[in-house]
């Protein structure tokens, strides 16, 4: 089996349990290791994959950096490519190395991933642009003539951003798991609604008052009992333009940074508020109000502690106050 062949299984057998942006990602971190081995020993599609060795997967990385500077966190994605690559020669008993080798490997690699630089801080937008990019959204005014089909698309286009907005602000929820929702993931007694997030895990997301509202009479405007489909299984957020005619489809994640790029500029705001800039401040809002790590971990549907542990860092405050109590207190 050539290098090739072998990436080209790898991919197959990956993307049985994983998803389609993780068999992408480690695709093009493998195909960069095809350039460097027909560029530093020979063509990957003659090259035996049994002549790999761990040490060629190291050469690989000081090549990236040497001719492909990447950021830290591509390069920490491309390691993981490769230590996945590498472990799957092994168990498919397609590698010429011993595991005590790969064991040595996976040692090198880790500490490749632990030099990288700490992690900035996520930009939190200023409230009042947050409040004023919601103001904008109601503010949209009703079309002139909300009976044609051009003025009921208008309508719903309205009432649609709203409940996008409302939703993202108050639910922490990743903009892809916002579209990919459908009317049988809510759960109209805990105005909350099942996401699927990465690698297709579950939860439940919540949402206040002001979003449900928004949300419910968003759809009860729409009328989706007239299209005869289950409405169980209808998007969530629909698009309302003329190309989806009397279809009702799903939006994607262009046309919500879209509607919410276009209300930003309503709002007058200088700089734009991204959905995931609303995921960051939801974050923080958890973290400061409960001070516990594992609720915000499991209502942001991080994998690990340690991706959410960065908003630690965002609440001065609450350790200046934790540090002041334990001052008075005697305690430290």
């Amino acid at each position: 089996m050539t290098l090739t062949e072998a990436i080209e299984a790898f991919r197959l057998d990956l993307g049985i349990r994983r998803s389609l942006h993780t068999v992408e990602a480690y695709t093009t971190a493998l195909r960069h290791f095809e350039a460097f081995c027909t560029e530093a020993y020979q063509p990957a599609r003659q090259m035996p994959v049994a002549s790999l060795s761990p040490d060629m997967a190291l050469s690989f990385v000081r090549w990236l950096q040497a001719n492909h500077r990447v950021s830290p966190t591509t390069l920490d994605n491309y390691v993981t490519a490769i230590n996945r690559f590498y472990r799957w020669l092994l168990l498919e008993e397609k590698a010429s190395f011993a595991a005590a080798d790969y064991a040595r490997l996976q040692e090198r690699l880790a500490d490749i991933r632990g030099r990288r630089p700490p992690r900035p801080l996520p930009r939190l937008p200023a409230e009042e642009a947050v409040q004023a990019l919601v103001k904008a959204a109601y503010e949209v005014p009703m079309p002139a003539d909300p009976n044609t089909p051009q003025g009921r698309r208008a309508t719903l286009r309205r009432l649609r951003n709203i409940a996008l907005i409302e939703a993202l602000r108050s639910s922490g929820a990743r903009v892809g798991e916002i579209v990919a929702l459908r009317r049988g993931d809510l759960d109209y007694e805990r105005q909350a609604a099942v996401v699927t997030g990465k690698g297709r895990k579950q939860r439940r997301i919540y949402f206040d008052d002001r979003a449900w509202a928004a949300l419910t009479h968003y759809l009860r405007v729409r009328q989706d009992g007239a299209t005869g489909r289950s409405l169980a299984s209808l998007p969530l957020f629909a698009r309302h333009d003329r190309g989806a005619g009397n279809q009702v489809l799903p939006v994607t994640t262009n046309t919500v940074r879209a509607a919410i790029e276009e209300l930003c500029h309503l709002a007058g705001l200088d700089e734009s508020i991204t959905p995931h800039l609303l995921r960051h401040r939801f974050a923080t809002g958890v973290l400061s109000a409960t001070h516990d790590l594992a609720v915000t971990q499991d209502l942001l549907g991080h994998a690990s502690p340690t991706t959410t542990r960065i908003y630690t860092r965002l609440t001065a405050e609450d350790t200046e106050e934790a540090h002041r109590e334990a001052r008075e207190q005697g305690k430290i």
